[in-house]
Parts: C-alpha cells; sequence; structure tokens
C-alpha cells in the first residue's frame, strides 16, 4: 500500500485526538479515578498512541526532504522526541521507585510521573500538528 499525503494526514490526525485524549484522560484519572472499563480504553489508547508516534517518527525519516528548512525541522523534532521518550520513560520509572520508597517527598513522586507522563503525549501532540501543517509543502515531503 502506498501512503499519500490524505493518508498521513489523517494518521496525524489521529494520532493528535489520541495525545490530547491521553492528555484529558490522564488528568481526569488523577482528579476523579477512571472505572475499569474508561481505565482500559486508557490504556490501549496509550500504547496506540505511542506505536502510532513511533511510527510517525519513522515514517518522518524516510520520506522528509531533510536539505529545506522545514523538513530539517521536523527531523529534529522528531529525533528531539526520542530524546524526550528516553527522558519521559526514566522520569516516569524513577517516580514509580520513589512511589514505593517511604523517605521521598510525595511533591517529588507525582511530579516526575507527571513530567514523565504528560511531557510524552504534549511532545507528541506538537510533533503530529508540526507534520499536518507542512503536509502541504511539496519541498518537504517525497512522496511522488
Amino acid at each position: 500500500m502506498k501512503f499519500g499525503r490524505e493518508q498521513v494526514k489523517y494518521v496525524c490526525i489521529i494520532l493528535s485526538g489520541a495525545n490530547i485524549a491521553s492528555i484529558i484522560l490522564g488528568i481526569l484519572h488523577y482528579i476523579i479515578g477512571l472505572n475499569i472499563v474508561i481505565g482500559t480504553i486508557f490504556s490501549i489508547l496509550i500504547v496506540l498512541a505511542w506505536f502510532l508516534n513511533v511510527a510517525l517518527i519513522v515514517f518522518d525519516d524516510y520520506k522528509v526532504v531533510k536539505n529545506s528548512s522545514i523538513g530539517k525541522r521536523i527531523n529534529r523534532f522528531g529525533y528531539g522526541f526520542v530524546g524526550v521518550q528516553i527522558i519521559a520513560i526514566f522520569c516516569l520509572i524513577g517516580g514509580l521507585f520513589t512511589l514505593n520508597a517511604n523517605w521521598f517527598s510525595p511533591v517529588l513522586q507525582y511530579s516526575l510521573i507527571w513530567i514523565g507522563f504528560f511531557s510524552f503525549f504534549v511532545y507528541a501532540s506538537l510533533f503530529s500538528y508540526l507534520n499536518i501543517k507542512a503536509l502541504n509543502n511539496r519541498e518537504v515531503w517525497k512522496f511522488e
């Protein structure tokens, strides 16, 4: 199957929606908690968004013209996103580790978890928006 502008646009829109929904559901989960059904949907949405974000990074690496200024920005933003993913995972692991330790402040524990979780989805939302915004620019993409 050949991917064109329209398919990439739809994937980026779905990805933006999944990332924003993950942010909203994360806030709702913290404030009111979620029942088992919504929590399961939330978990599936998080995993789906994570895989689609990684797929978008790989796709951009192959299809973006890195000689153009916008293409170079998208490429660097994608590699920055990989860095944010790594830092977010360490923050999540560190927050969950300190959550089990009694000598750490709850502010530190939940701050690490929040930073790890929300930084990933906020950056991913910006990344997919940047892709949507540059999609009509022929100098940026190698579709033809």
